[in-house]
């Protein structure tokens, strides 16, 4: 409901007791009787049944119907710009109309005709990309533009006001209520399936949604026109999307013209993979030679890069099936948001990295943009590689202190093995903490109390192994992972950080002049190259490196002649972009250390992504203050 309609029944609800003529509705919500009249007709076709009952007095309120509508709508008045902007993109579409009226929609929005003026110059600034204009003529707003950029608009509109850019279901019927959106859901699924075709969940919804726009906006008699030549991939013949379209034509009562099939082929093509049984054979047939030899150059690339192998058939054929997707998706300008963006980002610093750097190779050899929702897809099919091979990588070395009683060390010995067999090597089963002496492992798990030599983690559990110690086992053994990586750092500091690449400010800064001393000093140390600077910029225009109150800056190539991290520290805040960090950590890596690379960008992260510890190292005055302080907080 627009906001008018809810204030009149709001009104009324206050004064349920009286009849309220037109005038007086009128006169309480500063609009004419005529525009009354109207909002009750159309507050009466929201509702089951009448909200609203008129008679030869004037208008009562039907008091269950109308807070039930209440209850439904829930809305709030848009406050700030943003929220304006959405609503009038939004109104267009909802509304089914190219033109809106000036003065009706300021009465909606609770704002003045002047400052709704504002916010559409504003607005025709902020979606320029879009080659879209909104003009306003004689009080109308006139939404103008292509209607394939329109149709955009629509689409990023929506995915823009959802939390985590993940449209589900209920907000497609809410915002397509004349489309039956279940109806629609298994009668693709059905198609696809039957013509062996698969897609994953995230591309279904992209595609649903923009297949109800495209269904929504026929309806209306706005199509595209006169495109199909100057398409990037034309295979409108499709027998899969032949029989979509035909489905969508019977189903909705809509003709798809030539130039909306090859739209719809091209959304096909870019979110679906055929179902592969034939190996890397049939994977060269579907995407071409090309693809999958640029796959393993790319595989090749972050071997020599980050020391990660990822040279496996498991990593190879889907990730070139979603390569020739997503530059099929990057040469017709599309995009499938990724709702795990934020977390991949925030949570998964290394392999966001990895995949930044995947696509800035991709970018730089075709020529094309690939946004940060794209790097995060490419981010989980690394991640879903490096977690197969979680078995062959480096494990926890356990002992399992047991004193023997009716066979209690062999029962947990074995469901040690069943639940954290990917992470454990249990190098011995002891009796007596004598025995521990002479044993070199990471962490004791025991059911009885004992002092353990050297700095090790430690699990007490009970001798029947419960959630709670599960949980427990876990933890310990995180722990005992960043101990190692500790260690590292630890056992390295003196070749990584020194006195003449540590800087402390005084004085406010912004991103650049933290960068700029940075960045010289390095190549005054003649530690980096002459383009250092630039590949630091080109990593940070990619996506910014800073987290919490810390930034990590570093080059998108690993060709420093020494592997090293120079250091600032600001008490005042440097700006880096939206946010202000105390503390910047430009790594500068050699290509022979890569191996070295996750281990210390890992430590360094898990240390200074601790509030408390920022606080401690933003009062450091002195690289020998810095040094302490870091080593006590390893220790």
């Amino acid at each position: 409901m627009q906001s008018k309609q809810i204030e009149l029944i709001n009104y009324m609800m206050e004064n349920k007791a009286r009849v309220l003529t037109s005038q007086q509705l009128a006169d309480v919500l500063n609009i004419s009787m005529r525009s009354v009249k109207t909002y009750i007709s159309q507050i009466n076709e929201i509702g089951k049944g009448k909200a609203i009952i008129s008679n030869k007095n004037g208008y009562t309120l039907n008091i269950p119907v109308a807070k039930s509508l209440l209850a439904q709508e829930n809305m709030v008045i848009p406050q700030t710009y943003e929220e304006r902007s959405t609503y009038v993109i939004k109104a267009f579409f909802l509304q089914h109309t190219n033109s809106l009226d000036l003065y009706v929609l300021a009465d909606e929005l609770f704002v003045s005709d002047s400052t709704l003026k504002a916010d559409i110059k504003k607005m025709n600034m902020r979606f320029k990309s879009f080659n879209i204009v909104f003009a306003i003529e004689k009080d109308q707003i006139k939404l103008q533009g292509p209607e394939k950029n329109i149709r955009k608009l629509f689409s990023y509109i929506l995915y823009e006001e959802v939390d985590n850019h993940y449209v589900d279901l209920q907000i497609l019927k809410r915002n397509f209520k004349n489309i039956d959106i279940d109806s629609m859901l298994p009668a693709i699924k059905q198609i696809f399936s039957k013509n062996d075709y698969y897609i994953n969940d995230l591309a279904l919804r992209n595609m649903l949604l923009h297949l109800v726009i495209i269904i929504e906006r026929i309806q209306e008699g706005k199509t595209i026109s006169g495109l199909a030549k100057g398409l990037e991939d034309q295979d409108g013949e499709n027998p899969c999307v032949l029989e979509l379209c035909k489905k969508l034509e019977q189903q909705f009562s809509i003709v798809i013209n030539e130039e909306e099939r090859q739209e719809i082929s091209i959304l096909f093509k870019s979110s679906t993979n055929f179902v592969v049984t034939g190996g890397m054979q049939e994977v060269r047939a579907l995407v071409g030679n090309e693809i999958v030899e640029e796959t393993k150059e790319l595989v090749y690339l972050i071997q020599q890069a980050y020391a990660v192998n990822l040279d496996t058939e498991n990593f190879i054929i889907p990730f070139a099936l979603h390569l020739k997707n997503l530059m099929l998706r990057a040469k017709n300008s599309t995009n499938i948001k990724n709702p795990m963006l934020e977390s991949i980002q925030s949570q998964h610093l290394i392999l966001f990295d990895m995949a930044l750097y995947v696509s800035l190779q991709l970018e730089k050899k075709h020529k094309i943009y690939i946004s940060q929702d794209e790097v995060a897809f490419i981010a989980l099919h690394i991640g879903g590689e490096i977690e197969r091979q979680k078995n062959n990588n480096p494990k926890v070395r356990v002992v399992l202190l047991c004193p023997s009683y009716m066979n209690i060390e062999s029962r947990l010995y074995n469901e040690l093995l069943i639940n954290f067999s990917n992470d454990i090597n249990i190098v011995a089963s002891v009796r007596d903490s004598n025995q521990l002496e002479e044993l070199n492992f990471d962490l004791l798990i025991s059911t009885v109390r004992v002092k353990t030599p050297g700095a090790c983690e430690t699990a007490v559990i009970s001798p029947f192994m419960t959630s709670v110690d599960k949980l427990e086992i876990q933890e310990k053994i995180e722990s005992s992972l960043n101990n190692k990586k500790n260690k590292m750092l630890t056992r390295h500091f003196n070749d990584y950080f020194e006195k003449e690449l540590f800087f402390v400010s005084n004085v406010p800064l912004d991103k650049m002049e933290a960068i700029d001393i940075l960045t010289n000093n390095l190549y005054y140390k003649e530690y980096v190259r002459r383009d250092y600077r630039e590949n630091v910029l080109m990593r940070e225009r990619a996506a910014s490196t800073a987290f919490g109150k810390i930034a990590i800056p570093h080059s998108v190539e690993m060709n420093a002649y020494k592997t090293c991290a120079s250091v600032m520290i600001c008490s005042k805040g440097i700006r880096w972009e939206n946010q202000l960090v105390y503390v910047v950590l430009m790594i500068a890596i050699n290509k022979l250390d890569n191996h070295v690379f996750k281990e210390l960008y890992e430590s360094l992260v898990m240390i200074f992504s601790e509030e408390t510890n920022i606080e401690l190292f933003r009062d450091c005055k002195s690289y020998e203050e810095f040094e302490n302080t870091l080593r006590s907080i390893i220790g």
